[in-house]
């Protein structure tokens, strides 16, 4: 079985891709957006998890994956929303994180800059950091997602390794807080624990481990202590 977690990315066979999307296309008056989102497949872009609704647990419990495909602010800014069979799904292999001399429409030297820093700062912690949003999708298909306002939503990935140690992970979000000063850009995202647990960083970094944080998975949204994020939590310095 084809394994799923929240804002992983899949790619859907190019055979079955148009007959999945054609409700998607029923309303669209653009023609240059009906050919984008024909050609998703075809040009190998991917579609990303989500959380499924609650009218789609049937499709979902009969081998269903629920992804999405968010379109930039020129096409409308729409979230579309597809179940497709897993059969017909394959996880992405490409990269989720830019080099610096990468050329996107969005990503002006500033960014690019920004993009050095954190990658400094993942190998620094032996991270590696994965884009989210908007600077993920303008990445893989090189289309104008990225605004002049837009920010940088970034994931940081746990090992358990680097929750043993309570000192190490609070060494990790003060250096990503240091870090986000530095930026062109605000800095959002969130940092990742095993079992696909996430915590907005800035809300993680700023908690004490009574406190309750916001944990999404794919499937839940909870508030819970910080502490039951990991056994072995100590207090975080200031």
């Amino acid at each position: 079985m084809l394994p799923v977690w929240r804002h992983k990315l899949l790619v859907v066979r190019s055979d079955v891709w148009r007959g999945i999307c054609a409700d998607a296309l029923v309303g669209l008056d653009d023609a240059y957006t009906k050919a984008i989102i024909l050609d998703w497949a075809f040009q190998g872009w991917p579609l990303i998890c989500r959380r499924p609704y609650e009218n789609e647990q049937k499709d979902i419990d009969a081998g269903g994956v629920a992804v999405g495909l968010p379109l930039p602010s020129v096409m409308g800014k729409k979230r579309l929303g597809f179940i497709v069979p897993s059969h017909a799904l394959s996880s992405f292999s490409g990269a989720s994180w830019p080099r610096s001399n990468v050329s996107r429409p969005g990503l002006t030297p500033a960014r690019l800059n920004d993009i050095r820093l954190l990658t400094e700062l993942g190998t620094k912690h032996g991270l590696f950091p994965e884009a989210a949003g908007s600077l993920l999708w303008e990445i893989l298909t090189g289309l104008p997602y990225l605004s002049e306002t837009s920010d940088f939503d970034v994931m940081w990935r746990l090992p358990a390794s680097k929750i043993e140690d309570p000192e190490v992970l609070a060494a990790f979000l003060a250096d990503l807080d240091q870090a986000a000063s530095k930026l062109s850009v605000r800095l959002d995202g969130e940092v990742v624990f095993p079992n696909d647990r996430a915590v907005q960083w800035q809300e993680l970094h700023s908690a004490r481990p009574d406190d309750e944080v916001l944990v999404k998975t794919l499937t839940t949204v909870e508030l819970v202590p910080v502490r039951t994020l990991t056994d072995s939590w100590g207090r975080l310095p200031a």
